[in-house]
């Protein structure tokens, strides 16, 4: 048995490739359509959808589902780490439920976090557990523009 994205000409795989980007593009404007629903968007039966979805999963291309929250203050912090314990700070990262998303980066900082915060308050007390790691700096959303 071949793999799940095994295909015989380059033509096929574009097409593949099309298809799984049309489906993922309807589930990034509204991720609680039905297979159906998705399949009369992008011309394939609901079950053919839930097939490339779940091998999308399967390969890492969706690698979970999240609520996002855009009332919420939202800060994004970049960590100029001081320390050589990264492997704490990204424990303390993933045990922290307001951090919705921390990428290790290249460029500016070590680290890209976003925070989210019931009021602008909760922000300080994160800062202070970010501090035995490095510096940060803060840039916090005014407003979502898409």
């Amino acid at each position: 048995m071949f793999p799940p994205f095994f295909l015989q000409d380059e033509s096929m795989f574009m097409t593949r490739d099309k298809m799984n980007q049309a489906i993922l593009n309807q589930l990034k404007s509204n991720s609680r359509k039905t297979w159906q629903q998705i399949g009369k968007e992008v011309h394939l039966t609901g079950q053919a959808v839930a097939v490339r979805v779940q091998q999308m999963e399967e390969l890492g291309t969706i690698s979970g589902y999240t609520i996002r929250q855009d009332q919420l203050a939202r800060h994004f912090i970049t960590v100029f780490m001081e320390s050589t314990d990264s492997n704490g700070f990204e424990a303390l990262l993933k045990g922290h439920a307001s951090v919705e998303s921390a990428y290790k980066v290249t460029g500016e900082g070590c680290y890209h976090l976003v925070f989210i915060a019931q009021s602008n308050a909760d922000i300080e007390p994160f800062l202070d557990l970010l501090l035995p790691y490095g510096r940060c700096k803060v840039l916090s959303a005014m407003r979502c523009v898409k």
